[in-house]
């Protein structure tokens, strides 16, 4: 047996020689194709970018394992199958909304279905051929499924429900490779971030459903879901869950981690219908009314129409989808309590709840005096309605419109920046740093500044009346810190690739990060959107390189992820014994 091990583990390693070299010449090759187009392949630089990314990230790690994560494909396999019959019954929902309600003012569908049923069909035999690869490795219990292992699982989960949530908008919208890997992420992270510039042209109602759908998925997370379906994957279901759930402790609302992830989604599902039937009661229609709510429950902010939420001309419209964006932003957990005690007290104890609440009333208020008295609304209805839309969609990292923001006060500018920084509560589907971490910063930095005058003094940080732990602090710190390193790497790597301004690829990185979507600064005038002119302002990622859209993708990855799961992969420890 140790001699097969050996053997195979050998193999792995000359598999990863082999995927070094093919990654550094795709990837080289990609670059030179940038530089000199008149090369064969030149024009399909975006494949050659994920290709070589792809085998050079397979290489790196096939080269240096001295362990056979090889099981974890089971999982991920289990994922992937799992998608494909998600998109094939997209595809029979779809059909089923074109033969009650067909609108001749959309798209052909035809084209769209055929993309459904082929990616549908690609899923399935991609997560056949991963589980069969798992299975085949697995020769011990589930029970000892590793917390490494897990967190193996969970990224290689997510790249390959990015790259199979892809294949629609490949097959169906004539996109390409690096554009339709950027909008599956988009929707999968719940980023919102879209590089779609023609929706309601481009897109029949299969692939706008489909769009939608991951938006659904991607909220309350596809791990979630996963060990709420295979409650028997044992022990390594808790650190997978812990790997994906956001906020600085993953503790469960049910003594079982499986019965804490189908609690999850029921509140999840539950919410999305009651929003589904408030916004047809509104007089939206029930297929932007079922892809509107999967969008807001999710905060992932992908609409229907090019104009986003505002594109409905509902009024009544805008209240709902703002109210469930806050509802979506408050940690699911407080939900449970809420229902198990009957009581709302225990809820509106929780300290990062109550600081929630009063940064979503205070902004509000202080935008509505700024857009009144500025005179960019008159009313007064108008201007508090177009703010709480406003807040609401930031703070919860949703990233709808219904108004042209950068006409907004500088000041209202500034604190939406801040609330793409602060994000919703852990727990939530919301982005950002999240409110307790935030809170516990605070707290923290207080702590020490009394201390410099009172060195003897033991100074406990306390969420509430529980007294927090050192470890939780030390991760809190750790996280800001990455948050902020990762940022300003991001936004250098940005800036060198297209050669735009600091506050351009600052904007577009703390969108990512964030998980927010459109992003702030998009209008200034740089050479990639000297096609469009200079004085209009684009909202979406569509006129970024290839290359940089990438860096977007590992972004918003990490931010949904938030940092750990993600950064572990490169510590070499991770993949020694």
């Amino acid at each position: 047996m140790k001699r097969e091990r050996a053997t195979d583990l050998r193999r792995l390693r000359q598999s990863g020689a082999l995927g070094l070299f093919v990654g550094a010449f795709l990837l080289g090759y990609a670059v030179l194709a940038g530089l000199r187009p008149e090369l064969p392949f030149a024009d399909n630089e975006s494949t050659l970018l994920l290709l070589g990314t792809g085998a050079l990230v397979y290489g790196l790690v096939a080269r240096h394992n001295e362990r056979d994560y090889r099981t974890v494909f089971r999982p991920a396999g289990a994922v992937v199958i799992g998608l494909g019959v998600c998109i094939w019954l997209c595809l029979g929902v779809a059909f089923l909304f074109e033969l009650i309600s067909a609108d001749a003012g959309t798209p052909d569908a035809r084209p769209g279905y055929v993309a459904l049923g082929f990616a549908g069909g690609t899923a399935l035999m991609l997560g056949a051929v991963m589980t069969w690869i798992g299975k085949a490795r697995e020769t011990r219990k589930r029970s000892q499924f590793t917390r490494r292992e897990a967190i193996l699982a969970v990224c290689l989960i997510w790249l390959a429900a990015s790259l199979v949530g892809g294949l629609p908008f490949l097959y169906g919208a004539g996109m390409a490779p690096v554009d339709a890997f950027f909008e599956s992420v988009s929707g999968l992270t719940t980023t919102g971030a879209t590089v779609i510039t023609d929706i309601e042209v481009r897109l029949s109602r299969p692939l706008l459903l489909w769009r939608s759908v991951i938006q659904g998925l991607g909220g309350m997370g596809i791990v979630v879901l996963f060990v709420a379906v295979f409650p028997n994957v044992g022990v390594g279901g808790k650190h997978m869950f812990r790997g994906e759930v956001t906020g600085t402790s993953a503790e469960g609302l049910r003594p079982r981690i499986a019965e804490t992830s189908m609690v999850l989604w029921r509140l999840y599902a539950t919410f999305t219908l009651i929003l589904t039937v408030a916004l047809c009661l509104t007089g939206v229609n029930t297929f932007e009314s079922l892809c509107h709510a999967f969008a807001t429950m999710g905060t992932g902010g992908l609409s229907t129409r090019d104009g986003s939420v505002g594109g409905l001309h509902n009024p009544a419209a805008e209240y709902v989808i703002a109210v469930f964006m806050l509802v979506g932003s408050v940690n699911y957990a407080l939900y449970y309590v809420l229902l198990r005690e009957r009581s709302a007290k225990r809820m509106f104890q929780n300290v990062e709840l109550r600081v929630f609440l009063a940064l979503v009333a205070g902004t509000t208020l202080a935008i509505t005096a700024m857009l009144y008295s500025g005179g960019v609304h008159d009313h007064l209805e108008l201007a508090f309605r177009r703010s709480l839309f406003f807040v609401a969609t930031t703070v919860s990292s949703t990233g709808f419109s219904t108004d042209d923001y950068t006409a907004y006060p500088s000041p209202a500018f500034g604190l939406m920046i801040f609330l793409m920084f602060v994000g919703g509560c852990s727990g939530s589907t919301a982005g950002g740093l999240k409110i307790e971490r935030v809170v516990l910063l605070v707290k923290q930095a207080l702590a020490q500044v009394k201390k410099s005058f009172r060195p003897s003094s033991i100074l406990n940080v306390r969420m509430g009346r529980s007294v927090v732990e050192n470890e939780v602090l030390a991760d809190v710190a750790a996280f800001f810190l990455i948050y902020m390193g990762s940022l300003a790497m991001g936004a250098f790597v940005v800036c060198w690739i297209e050669g735009c301004p600091v506050p351009t690829a600052f904007g577009a990185m703390l969108s990512c990060l964030s998980n927010m979507g459109p992003g702030p600064f998009h209008d200034l005038p740089w050479r990639a959107m000297s096609d469009v002119g200079s004085t209009v302002h684009i909202d979406n990622f569509a006129h970024y390189q290839p290359a940089t859209k990438v860096v977007f993708c590992l972004g918003m990855l990490l931010g949904r992820l938030e940092f750990f799961t993600i950064f572990a992969l490169f510590v070499p420890g991770f993949w020694k014994r």
